[in-house]
Parts: structure tokens; C-alpha cells; sequence
């Protein structure tokens, strides 16, 4: 018995489908020349760089292969910048996407001003950080800032908020989330849409009350929706940079100086472009880390 052949395609269908397939790589190519240029090659750049003693005056020096990550293993001053950049991850990611989800929650209903509120939470999404830190920074003032105007108007003592160690960190972290939770929200917005509404009625005639309705079906089926929004905001928390640029230089007593910052003082205020070069390496491999752990442990049942 002969065994059946596939016949081969006709030239026209092969020439369309070659056509389709060339269209659609047309499209993808500005983003994949976007990610060679500004993303693989500097990070080729970083790593090659790291092994050699450089700088921006005097250019690539002596080969010294991985001293410059000997050295950051005993450098205190990175481990302090590490120790804050966790300290405000910790404090930015699980209030940001808690309460982005709560606004999701409260705003995907079409009420008359439900327009007007998704707009004034966004808003600050689409506004420049540096011009929103300039702003929070005139805020926070201990004397004239607007929100001890407020407090001294209800009673309360003025706060030294980023002159003081201890409220600097919990300070910017607060102007972060207002810059950003608009965009988690969005997202959140979006996961909830998809969201088929039979199956809350399903249960709402099995007798389910709001919060059982909410364990039972929102979060099993914004898994992937949360896992979206938790990832990309503790990468962008990792990466925190201009608020600090902006508002502390990284004071009071080191209290505000995240790794990035400490980065941008060995490249461009020590003139040590090589260490940190290694120093940028290594937080990429951190978050790269930290991300393959959020995708293992908020992954589905059946995602492997």
C-alpha cells in the first residue's frame, strides 16, 4: 500500500502566506530594532565593559576581568543601596497593586462619574516624573508644602518627611504609587472585562455573597491579570531613579539612596564607568531572579 505524500503547497498560496508573514514581521520590527538597540545592545555593552578598568575621560583601560564584582561583594555602601531598593519594593508593590485593584473594583461599573474618576487617577500616569517629583518635593516641604498645610489646619505637627531617615523612603514611596497606580488599575480594569458575567450569576443564585463571589471567581481569574501588574511593577520598583534624583539625592544618611541612584554615582559622579557596569549587571540578574519567582509562585494550577 503507497504510502500518502503531502503534496506541496501551490506557488500562489506559498507567495500569500510568505506575503502574511512578511506583513507581519513589518509590524513587530520597529519594537524588535526598539529592544536591540536600547535594551541587548547596551546590556552586551554593561557586561563588556564591567571586565576592563573604564571610564568616560580615559576610555577602556587594564583587562581585570571580574575584580569589579569581587569588589562589589565587599562593598558596604552596595548592600545598603540593595537593603533600601528592597525596603521600597516591599513597600511599593503590595500597596500599589492592592489598591489598584480595589479602584478597578469600585470603577468598572459605568456610573455618571466613573469617566471623571478613571481620568483623575490616570492622569498622573501620563504626567512627567520629573515634573511630578518637582511637585511632591514642593508638597513635602516642612514649611510651605501643602500637605503639612493641611496637617497643621487638622492639628497635626508639621513633618520633616524627606529631611527625616525614617519618613523619606515611606514619602517617596507614597509619590510612586500615585504616579503609577493608574496604570496597574487599567490593567486591572482590562482582566476584569474579560471576565464572563454568567459566572457571578451562577453564583449569586447558588446563594454566594460579594466576598465569596470575589475569592471565588475575580481572583482565580485575575491570576494571570495580577501576575501581569505584580511582575512589572516590581521591575519598575527596582529600577527607581528620578524621584530620588529629583527630591533627596539619595539623603537624609543614605536612607533614600536605591541601588540605580548608587549606579548613577559610580558612572557619572565617580567617573568608574566599569564598576558600574558590573554593579548594573548585577541588579539585572536580581530582578531577572526575583521575576522568575514571581511567575513560579503566582503561576496557574496548570502552568508549568
Amino acid at each position: 500500500m503507497a504510502l500518502a505524500t503531502t503534496a506541496p503547497l501551490p506557488v500562489g498560496r506559498l507567495r500569500r502566506r510568505w506575503l502574511i508573514y512578511a506583513g507581519a514581521f513589518a509590524f513587530v520590527a520597529p519594537a524588535l530594532l526598539n529592544f536591540l538597540v536600547f535594551r541587548y545592545v547596551p546590556i552586551v555593552s554593561a557586561m563588556y565593559a564591567s571586565l576592563f578598568e573604564y571610564s568616560l575621560i580615559g576610555g577602556f583601560g587594564e583587562f581585570i576581568g571580574l575584580a569589579h564584582y569581587r569588589r562589589a561583594l565587599e562593598d558596604p555602601t552596595f548592600f545598603t543601596a540593595m537593603r533600601v531598593t528592597v525596603l521600597f519594593v516591599l513597600l511599593k508593590v503590595p500597596l500599589q497593586v492592592g489598591l489598584a485593584l480595589g479602584l478597578a473594583l469600585l470603577l468598572q461599573r459605568q456610573l455618571p462619574a466613573t469617566t471623571i474618576v478613571r481620568t483623575a487617577v490616570f492622569l498622573p500616569v501620563v504626567t512627567a516624573l520629573v515634573i511630578a517629583s518637582t511637585l511632591w518635593q514642593m508638597m513635602y516641604h516642612p514649611q510651605q508644602g501643602l500637605i503639612n498645610g493641611l496637617l497643621s489646619t487638622l492639628g497635626v505637627p508639621r513633618q520633616p518627611f524627606l529631611t527625616n531617615a525614617f519618613q523619606a523612603l515611606p514619602a517617596l514611596t507614597a509619590m510612586t504609587i500615585w504616579k503609577d497606580v493608574g496604570f496597574s488599575m487599567v490593567i486591572f480594569l482590562a482582566g476584569l472585562a474579560g471576565i464572563p458575567e454568567v459566572y457571578y450569576e451562577a453564583a449569586a443564585i447558588d446563594g454566594a455573597n460579594t466576598w465569596r463571589r470575589f475569592m471565588n471567581i475575580t481572583l482565580p481569574l485575575l491570576k494571570r491579570t495580577t501576575l501581569f501588574v505584580t511582575v512589572t511593577t516590581t521591575v519598575f520598583a527596582f529600577q527607581v531613579f528620578t524621584p530620588i534624583y529629583v527630591m533627596t539625592k539619595g539623603g537624609p544618611l543614605d536612607a533614600t539612596k536605591a541601588v540605580v541612584y548608587y549606579v548613577y554615582q559610580n558612572a557619572f559622579a565617580f567617573n568608574d564607568m566599569g564598576y558600574a557596569s558590573a554593579l548594573s549587571i548585577i541588579v539585572l540578574f536580581i530582578i531577572l531572579a526575583v521575576s522568575l519567582a514571581q511567575m513560579w509562585a503566582l503561576r496557574g494550577e496548570h502552568e508549568y
